[in-house]
C-alpha cells in the first residue's frame, strides 16, 4: 500500500528548489541599540534596580578642624563656611525583566527532502528575532519616558538647525558629550541627507561618506542609528517619535543574553531550534534623554 503524501512539505524548501541556500526575508539581524545603553548582565530576579545619584555640592572655606559636611546632610550646618551646590540624593529606577522564546521544529524526515540545512537557517532567523526584541525593550522604555516628557521637540523635519537644538538641550543639562546616540527613522535620515547645509559636496559638514553611502554614521557627536521599531501610536498620525540619548541615561538588565540552541526531541522525531533571552530596560536619568517628534 502506497503511503500518502500529506505532511511532507517543508515551506517551499524541497529539493525541487535549485538554490543551495534559503534567502531569509529582509530583517534586522543584529541589535542596533544594545551598545548605546548601559548594560548589566547576569541579573538574578525578576527586576533590577538602577541607582541614580543626584547633583551634590561642596563646602567653601571650611573652618579649621571643622567636620566635613556630607552632601546628603540636608541641614548644612557649616559654621562660618559656605555650602555651594545641591543635596546628593540616591534614587532607584527598576527595570522589569521579560522572558522571550523563539523556536521552530525541524522534522527528521524533512531533512532528507531538502538540500539546505534548515536548522542553521532557523537558528539565524531566531537570533534576528531576539535581537529585535532587545531593541524593542529599549525603545519601549524610551516611549514610556516620552509620555511624561513635558518639553519634547516637535519638528516638521529633522534638519541641521533642529538637530542643533537637540544638541544644545543636552549641553544645557551638562550631559556628557561622549556616548551620545541619535535613534531616528528612515524618513528622518532622509531629512538630514537632503539638508544641503549639512550634507553637500560644496559646503556641507558631512560630504564624502554620506553622499557615497546614503548614510550618516555620526553627526555633532551623535552616533546615528536607524530603527524601524520606532512607533507613532503615541503621537499625531504621520509623526514619528525619535530619541537622542546618552549611554548612561538608559539601562538594559539581562538575566540571560540571547542564546540559541538545537536539541533533539524524540517524541516529536524532530530537532527543536530554540532561542531564549531574558531582559528589560528602563530610563535611569531622563535628563539624558530627549524626545524628538518628527513629522514624516
Amino acid at each position: 500500500m502506497a503511503l500518502a503524501n500529506a505532511g511532507t512539505s517543508v515551506s517551499n524548501s524541497f529539493i525541487e528548489m535549485w538554490s543551495d541556500d534559503v534567502k531569509q526575508a529582509y530583517q534586522q539581524q543584529q541589535s542596533k541599540l544594545v551598545d548605546t545603553v548601559r548594560v548589566v548582565r547576569n541579573v538574578t530576579g525578576s527586576t533590577y534596580k538602577f541607582h541614580k545619584l543626584s547633583k551634590g555640592g561642596s563646602l567653601k572655606n571650611k573652618d579649621r578642624f571643622a567636620d566635613i559636611i556630607a552632601m546628603s546632610d540636608t541641614s548644612k550646618s557649616v559654621g562660618s563656611g559656605t555650602y555651594v551646590g545641591g543635596t546628593a540624593q540616591n534614587s532607584v529606577v527598576s527595570a522589569t525583566l521579560n522572558n522571550f522564546h523563539s523556536g521552530e521544529y525541524v522534522d527528521d524526515l524533512d531533512m532528507f527532502k531538502t538540500n539546505i540545512d534548515l536548522r542553521s537557517t532557523f537558528a539565524q532567523s531566531i537570533a534576528s528575532a531576539l535581537s529585535r526584541a532587545v531593541d524593542q525593550e529599549i525603545i519601549d522604555a524610551l516611549d514610556t519616558n516620552a509620555t511624561t516628557d513635558a518639553n519634547p521637540f516637535n519638528f516638521a523635519g529633522l534638519t541641521k538647525a533642529n538637530l542643533l537644538k537637540v544638541h544644545e538641550r543636552l549641553n544645557e543639562k551638562d550631559v556628557p558629550t561622549n556616548d551620545r546616540c541619535l535613534i531616528i527613522s528612515p524618513a528622518a535620515l532622509t531629512d538630514l541627507l537632503t539638508d544641503t547645509t549639512l550634507v553637500s559636496s560644496d559646503n556641507g559638514l558631512i560630504t564624502n561618506t554620506a553622499l557615497a553611502t546614503g548614510y550618516i554614521p555620526s553627526v555633532f557627536g551623535f552616533k546615528v542609528v536607524i530603527s524601524n521599531l520606532l512607533d507613532n501610536t503615541g503621537t499625531t498620525s504621520g509623526v514619528r517619535t525619535c530619541f537622542a540619548i546618552q549611554k548612561d541615561a538608559v539601562g538594559l538588565a539581562l538575566a540571560q543574553d540571547m542564546t540559541a540552541r538545537i536539541d533533539y526531541v524524540p517524541h516529536k522525531a524532530s530537532h527543536l531550534v530554540l532561542g531564549t533571552m531574558s531582559g528589560g530596560s528602563t530610563v535611569i536619568d531622563a535628563e539624558g534623554v530627549v524626545t524628538v517628534n518628527v513629522t514624516e
